[in-house]
């Protein structure tokens, strides 16, 4: 009796210890831009609203401040979002993230902002995810499969692949993610991870993006980019930076750096420290990106 017992006992150990992670696909956003199509421009991720059997998305922003709603499709659900008392324009959300619940989460409501919802969409998208919702969870971010997993739950398999992730230091300030990197011979604590600026691999101001390529910003060689961000559109000029960018144990020879021409994305002038931003290029083609605001810290993974 007691060695069937063992066995059983065992055979749940093992069970548990080799459950595999909770996985969810997330989807990329494809956009044309002038006569080039980019089918990498953004990540949306799948969103339950509590009580709401249908799947709506969401854009993955970790460079947005908030969480956000867009009103014009929101509307359209008759929803019942609950206003918070003394946080006007937030309102109070219960639901999931892929397989991670939220149980009323203020959420910033985008007046008059996205698209309306049809039958024919495919994903029907209401808002974006930001930072905030992040804190005290851990996202894995798996690009070369396209999925992802938002967990609050060490559990063996997600520490399993943690223990072969390789790890910076992250420092959450200013509702942004701020990492370590060197770029050329310019070393910088102040560049933020921004998922949502999926197509640049590096995005600074003028002057710091002269100090990487050592261009004047004026070359015919430069690429020119219109962009739309958040309803209005920014005009970014790149090219390779001078030196490889170390990042953690990734290294990529002279990555492309871009600067916004308009000042819609103007670093010098922010209301914090802060000299660029890195995007999901860096990542996209080999790596699983972790973002642990559990201990804070940010790791990649190389795929296999």
């Amino acid at each position: 009796m007691r060695i069937k017992l063992f066995i059983i006992i065992m055979l749940l150990t093992f069970e548990t210890c080799s459950a595999a992670i909770e996985w969810s696909q997330f989807e990329w956003i494809s956009s044309s831009i002038g006569d080039k199509t980019f089918d990498r421009v953004g990540i949306l991720v799948p969103v339950k609203l509590k009580n709401n059997p249908k799947t709506f998305w969401m854009q993955l922003d970790t460079g947005s401040d908030f969480t956000v709603l867009y009103q014009i499709p929101f509307n359209q659900l008759n929803y019942p979002a609950q206003p918070i008392k003394g946080q006007e324009d937030f309102v109070a959300l219960s639901g999931s993230i892929g397989n991670c619940p939220f149980d009323s989460f203020p959420v910033f409501m985008y007046k008059d902002f996205g698209d309306s919802l049809n039958d024919k969409k495919v994903h029907p998208v209401i808002g974006s995810v930001g930072q905030d919702i992040l804190v005290g969870r851990i996202l894995i971010l798996d690009f070369p499969k396209k999925r992802f997993c938002l967990t609050d739950s060490l559990d063996p398999a997600v520490k399993s692949l943690l223990s072969r992730a390789s790890f910076v230091n992250l420092n959450r300030r200013d509702n942004k993610l701020f990492v370590h990197v060197q770029i050329a011979d310019t070393s910088s604590d102040d560049f933020f991870y921004d998922t949502g600026a999926s197509l640049f691999p590096i995005t600074t101001s003028k002057a710091m993006w002269q100090k990487l390529t050592g261009l004047k910003g004026d070359e015919k060689n430069n690429i020119r980019m219109k962009v739309p961000s958040w309803g209005q559109e920014a005009v970014l000029i790149g090219a390779p930076a001078k030196g490889e960018l170390k990042f953690g144990t990734l290294r990529v020879a002279g990555p492309m750096v871009y600067f916004d021409t308009t000042g819609m994305i103007a670093f010098s002038q922010g209301p914090f420290k802060a000299d660029g931003l890195l995007g999901n290029a860096l990542f996209y083609d080999e790596y699983t990106v972790v973002i642990d605001l559990v201990h804070n810290r940010f790791g990649i993974l190389k795929d296999k």
